[in-house]
């Protein structure tokens, strides 16, 4: 090829020939503030202005420091889209602070228009670094025709306790650093969703907890997943789950039982004595007869463990002690009876950050000798743990009787 030869590029648009639908299409996957921008590109792209018809709509200031220019351009874009047309899903990450009637005109706007999908992120970060908490309207949680909903850092704070939530076609419910203003909204907004199927709750916050216990249980029969992160969701909520993760300081008690679930994550602090986890951790798999994996990390906290064992010494932890059946015991006791999953379904066990603890071996050697279609036992062993142990480790539990004659022991 001659070194004087110049390539010949074509000045025709062929992305504008495309047809309008395609142009759509494209469009879709484009942030709003991006798809408006592409009226600039052409004069049928500005005449024809095929953002007008975008169904869904994603919304984030942080490409647009201005915030009166952010709060102008979602005016404009809700103003002045196709509004015979629905909006099937409307995102919004906020990190400024507008005021109440924009955030109305906002919602109000996406509900009118049937909105499915709605995902919303006010993470307002004050100069000092703090979070302050937007409040979200209250008519977006009796919205009939969401079936996705994602609140990250936001409060749910409704002054009247009897507020009614409303969610009859709520499928996917995702909550992230959420503040509600009673406890007995928690239950009410998961009561109010009768066929969620996914459930999220991380850092969840309460302003005002009941002075008495509160018995009734949202019953959510088609819950298919759920993540679990913190507190206040009461595990036997879940009882119909079959895909289960949750993180908790410690493993709660359980009164219900998970006959669906059939995979399960729980990563806890490994501060408590054996008395706790390795009780709590067979009444998990006693009511989860179907059990077919389970993923166990133990999350390492010394001045958890220090604390805990300052409090053994009072009279009032110990009764806590005998209530839960442990009467401060440390050693680990097998259970009289074999859980049901062990004996037909659960195939799969990982053990995280091993360290060779007493309760530790005990469980993963009762898991092995029970467990008769048990296909694989990983053991992650701790970076903590030296090599000379780690070398006994491996050889204590190598030398395990196993049930079940396809077991494979991994250490990674």
């Amino acid at each position: 090829m001659s070194r004087n030869m110049v390539l010949s590029i074509p000045e025709e648009d062929r992305i504008s020939d495309l047809p309008y639908e395609v142009l759509e299409h494209i469009l879709s996957y484009l942030p709003t503030k991006d798809a408006v921008a592409t009226t600039f590109l052409s004069k049928r792209w500005k005449s024809e202005s095929v953002w007008r018809s975008q169904l869904n709509l994603h919304f984030d200031d942080k490409t647009i420091p201005d915030p009166s220019a952010f709060r102008q351009l979602l005016y404009s874009v809700i103003t002045k889209r196709d509004n015979t047309l629905p909006i099937h899903s409307f995102h919004l990450n906020s990190r400024h602070d507008y005021n109440t009637d924009f955030y109305n005109f906002v919602y109000s706007s996406v509900i009118t228009r049937g909105v499915q999908n709605l995902s919303i992120d006010h993470c307002n970060i004050t100069t000092t670094k703090t979070f302050i908490l937007t409040t979200l309207p209250t008519f977006v949680l009796t919205t009939k025709t969401l079936s996705v909903l994602k609140l990250k850092t936001i409060a749910l704070n409704e002054d009247d306790p009897y507020f009614e939530f409303d969610l009859p076609s709520l499928k996917v419910l995702h909550l992230e650093s959420v503040a509600f203003t009673y406890d007995k909204h928690i239950r009410k907004l998961l009561s109010a969703c009768p066929i969620l199927e996914e459930l999220e709750t991380k850092d969840l916050t309460i302003k005002r907890l009941a002075k008495h216990l509160q018995f009734d249980v949202p019953s959510l029969s088609n819950l298919v997943t759920a993540d679990i992160s913190g507190g206040y969701i009461v595990l036997d909520w879940l009882h119909n789950v079959q895909h289960l993760r949750i993180k908790l300081r410690w493993v709660n008690p359980l009164l219900a039982m998970f006959h669906n679930l059939i995979h399960m994550e729980l990563r806890f602090d490994s501060s408590y004595p054996a008395g706790f986890k390795g009780g709590r951790l067979i009444k998990l798999l006693q009511n989860s007869p179907k059990l077919q994996t389970m993923i166990i990390d133990e999350v390492s906290n010394i001045r958890q463990h220090y604390l805990f064992k300052l409090s053994c010494t009072s009279i009032y932890f110990r009764k806590i002690l005998i209530v839960y059946n442990c009467q401060g015991d440390i050693e680990w006791k097998d259970p009289k009876i074999v859980p049901e999953c062990l004996l037909s379904h659960l195939t799969t066990c990982s053990l995280g950050n091993y360290r060779r603890s007493y309760d530790q071996i005990q469980f993963a050697k009762y898991i092995m000798q029970n467990s008769i279609v048990l296909s694989t036992m990983t053991i992650q062993i701790a970076k903590s743990v030296k090599s000379d142990t780690k070398i006994q480790m491996c050889k204590e539990l190598s030398l395990c009787p196993r049930n079940s004659a396809t077991c494979k022991l991994l250490f990674i």
